[in-house]
């Protein structure tokens, strides 16, 4: 519309262009107010931050949603400083126990170098507490250095499973390897006084989905009482509980089930992905090739993908050729919590580091910057003599379907796995494209999905969910007033019968639908 139409049309509503030009108004002012309050923290002025924030919400001409997003930033101000934990000298003293002949002169040349992640809080320097530990996986010369030798203990056992994967692979009619019973117990426990006795506490704990790969999920005992299961694939799949809180002692939230699960094998052949439609059987196929929470399509990101496919069409080499990039040319690292980054695989692309979510993420961003399908998917790892918190992703691939693809397995093996041989690495890596081991409990199938009975206050994390969440009063039980844990026990057949025949005739938790997309 041209500018004296406008004018004639304002002249006639009496309101139109001085609504218009407040509202844009109003939006300028909040986004540099947001981009100031980045600014402060990213520099360590929390204190500020607060005060900014605290001005603003106290001004009283905020709609609904520009309040909620400024109460997100004081909280992400207040979880930042919880990730710097370590003084300076604190950290030397670490290192000179974890380094051999460390003297303060290598701590100048490293911080010279930017090897440590570090804040100036409100003035004083803090360091990432996994400060020491970052610097063994990002730098070899400090790693050679260690005091003890790096934890193998997935070395002997990795390669000889994925043998056992091959092996069942070439049984005639078998399209999945042998099945692994589990029986696991998970704990969630809010600490003394971080909520008043008698106050409700509402919890989300992690519970595996169900589908080709994972079955027999049987919840066999809970306490409290489970008060909702979500239906077998809801993308954030959770048991919701309730409780009173026991103020001065512990309170806890236990769970006790059954899982099966098999190993994943594709050998991806490109061939067959270029004669075929990718959209045939997949209706979602704009859905997981758009941008979203911490997949965005930057210039940045664009140049990137495009550096790393060139001209290529294949679907499948395309996505090769990402995951080869990312395992050739990124290494491990801790992370701060995913809430208080902004935007995850941009923060990976410009540290050369990252998680196992993080590296995930900037897979999954990659791909979909390419036009390749790609999605989340995480949960735990639960191998006989370990089991932590895990991410990895699936691409879409016809006529394959969605296969799996874990990024950071990809970049372990090529980094570390030092007893590895460089044809054993090749051959892991090639499998973790396509390809998954048996020992994965999967709860998630999208990053950044909402839980199911809704969760009022802030997330612990926005992107994952492998720890559990809580509230209470509407506001948020942070990870730091509460402890979680993992029981694993590997079962065999008579172990499931005796399991089944007790429970034969009694009535186990009622299965809710919860809500999909």
């Amino acid at each position: 519309m041209k500018l004296r139409s406008m004018l004639l049309l304002a002249m006639m509503t009496g309101a139109l262009i001085p609504t218009m030009v407040t509202a844009e108004a109003g939006k300028d002012y909040m986004d540099k107010t947001m981009k100031s309050l980045e600014k402060l923290q990213e520099g360590g002025k929390f204190s500020e931050a607060d005060v900014l924030v605290k001005k603003e919400l106290a001004s009283g001409t905020l709609s609904d949603a520009e309040r909620r997003s400024l109460e997100d930033e004081l909280e992400r101000t207040s979880r930042i400083q919880k990730d710097y934990t370590l003084s300076e000298e604190s950290l030397r003293k670490s290192l000179s126990g974890r380094i051999k002949d460390f003297t303060n002169a290598d701590f100048d040349k490293w911080m010279s170098e930017g090897r440590f992640d570090f804040k100036e809080v409100d003035g004083r320097k803090m360091f990432a507490g996994s400060s020491a530990a970052n610097l063994f996986f990002r730098y070899p010369d400090a790693a050679a250095r260690r005091t003890e030798p790096p934890k193998t203990i997935l070395d002997d056992y990795l390669y000889k499973a994925l043998q056992d994967v091959k092996a069942e692979a070439l049984k005639p009619a078998q399209s999945t390897a042998k099945r692994h019973d589990f029986k696991i117990t998970m704990t969630i426990t809010v600490n003394k006084d971080a909520v008043p006795k008698g106050d409700i506490i509402r919890c989300w704990m992690p519970f595996p989905q169900q589908n080709e790969f994972q079955s027999n999920v049987a919840l066999l005992s809970s306490s409290p009482e489970v008060k909702w299961i979500n239906q077998p694939s809801y993308p954030t799949r959770s048991l919701y509980f309730e409780q009173p809180s026991n103020g001065p002692e512990e309170t806890v939230f236990s769970a006790t089930y059954t899982l099966t699960t098999q190993a994943r094998q594709n050998k991806i052949d490109p061939s067959l992905v270029a004669v075929t439609n990718q959209r045939v059987g997949m209706p979602d196929f704009d859905y997981f090739t758009r941008e979203q929470q911490h997949v965005q399509f930057t210039p940045a990101i664009k140049a990137l993908a495009k550096e790393i496919v060139g001209e290529e069409t294949n679907p499948a080499i395309k996505a090769r050729k990402i995951y080869d990039y990312i395992a050739m040319t990124k290494k491990y690292s801790y992370s701060r919590e995913y809430s208080t980054l902004r935007d995850i695989p941009t923060y990976v692309c410009e540290n050369g580091y990252g998680d196992c979510g993080q590296i995930a993420l900037l897979f999954i961003t990659l791909c979909r910057a390419s036009g390749v399908p790609a999605r989340w998917e995480s949960g735990w790892i639960i191998y006989p003599m370990k089991n932590n918190l895990h991410d990895w992703s699936e691409i879409w691939l016809a006529p394959y379907g969605w296969v799996p693809v874990d990024a950071n397995y990809g970049m372990d093996i090529h980094n570390y796995f030092p007893t590895y041989t460089p044809q054993m690495k090749d051959e892991l890596r090639d499998f973790y494209f396509g390809g998954l081991d048996a020992y994965r409990l999967v709860a998630n199938r999208e990053h950044c999905f909402p839980h199911y009975p809704e969760k009022k206050s802030f997330r612990s994390d926005d992107v994952d969910f492998q720890r559990g969440e809580l509230e209470a009063n509407g506001k948020n039980i942070y990870f730091d007033q509460f402890d979680y844990h993992m029981d694993v026990e590997f079962l065999t057949q008579s172990d499931i019968d005796d399991m089944q025949a007790s429970k034969a005739g009694k009535t186990g938790a009622v299965l809710r639908p919860g809500v999909v997309r």
